[in-house]
């Protein structure tokens, strides 16, 4: 459930704390390159996929620029379980403008 995903909560918390824009940014700039690599290394749980979208949609609802993880969050609209699904729709609708290349793949 929602409630074990410790990461994401931790994460914004580190965000909340984060005292200037300065070190806001170094966090989110570190938290995006481990994404990266993760999504990188592939062979991730569907819970993993979700969380790493979570804090995607999270870094980007606070205005960052998120330019990777959209394939991602695509791939999650198939997944069985009901949480995956639902972040995966919410992604997309949050990521993609109405002419985005990666629409006709929803």
């Amino acid at each position: 459930s929602n409630a074990n995903m410790r990461g994401l909560v931790q994460f914004i918390a580190d965000l909340r704390n984060a005292r200037a824009r300065e070190l806001e940014e170094k966090r989110i700039n570190k938290e995006l390159a481990n994404i990266r690599q993760k999504f990188k290394d592939g062979n991730l749980s569907g819970y993993h996929k979700k969380k790493y979208v979570c804090k995607l949609l999270y870094i980007y609802i606070l205005g960052w620029n998120v330019d990777f993880g959209h394939l991602e969050a695509v791939n999650l609209i198939s997944a069985q379980k009901y949480s995956e699904k639902q972040i995966g729709y919410l992604a997309m609708t949050l990521f993609l403008h109405e002419k985005h290349e990666l629409l006709h793949l929803v």
